[in-house]
């Protein structure tokens, strides 16, 4: 059992990413995994690891869940559309969540929680690492500007993640969708694929790898029509 005396803990001021300036407990040295699944259940579900550290996530208001929801939901879509028109072969099998913890790397333990996922097919209860991933999406909102451009996309491009989304909204809902990926697996950074705008573009998104996946921008509308 991991020792969690008080003398492994210090209080200083830290900022991370683009929160707010907290005073919290930070480590005097890097979180394990063991110790990290001893947390409780609601601490993992509103905080993410950062190279051994305990890192809050941002505020996310609800037009940012729905956006996520939505997102998710369309990926969702495309997913059954891909498995009816592959069953009985051995495609790939491919799920999608949403606010999953994923593990990057274990030393130093690395876990974000992205808004939307697109992995491959594990046990319910099966952890999900890095190299499950597909498809990750994150939605920016104004506390999360450098955390999703600048460190949450150097990571997912360091730990292989073949797609990453960048999705910007408004009270409508989803306004621009960014498409990265990685050209190949020696080059772990991400090139920019597109850049698709609500009121330019007809697919909010359109791509053929991994598979079939065109999303309108209804799909990903906040607000019901009345």
């Amino acid at each position: 059992m991991p020792d969690h005396d008080d003398d492994d803990m210090t209080i200083i001021p830290r900022h991370d990413d683009d929160a707010m300036p907290t005073s919290r407990p930070v480590r005097l040295h890097p979180m394990t995994l063991d110790e990290y699944l001893e947390l409780d259940e609601d601490v993992r579900r509103s905080s993410e690891i950062v190279e051994g550290s305990l890192v809050p996530r941002e505020p996310r208001e609800r037009p940012h869940q729905k956006t996520a929801f939505r997102l998710a939901n369309a990926f969702e879509a495309a997913v059954l559309k891909y498995r009816s028109a592959h069953s009985g072969s051995t495609a790939p099998c491919y799920e999608v969540n949403t606010e999953v913890p994923l593990q990057l790397w274990e030393v130093p333990l690395t876990i974000r929680i992205p808004d939307a996922i697109v992995h491959r097919c594990r046990e319910q209860f099966e952890r999900l690492d890095a190299a499950d991933a597909i498809i990750i999406a994150e939605v920016i909102s104004r506390w999360s500007q450098s955390r999703d451009r600048i460190h949450k996309m150097g990571e997912y491009a360091k730990s292989g993640i073949p797609h990453y989304l960048i999705v910007q909204f408004d009270e409508r809902g989803a306004t621009i969708v960014e498409h990265y990926a990685l050209m190949s697996p020696d080059h772990l950074t991400y090139s920019q694929i597109s850049v698709n705008h609500r009121d330019r573009d007809i697919w909010a998104l359109n791509i053929s790898i991994p598979f079939d996946i065109q999303i309108s921008w209804q799909e990903l509308d906040i607000i019901l029509p009345s």
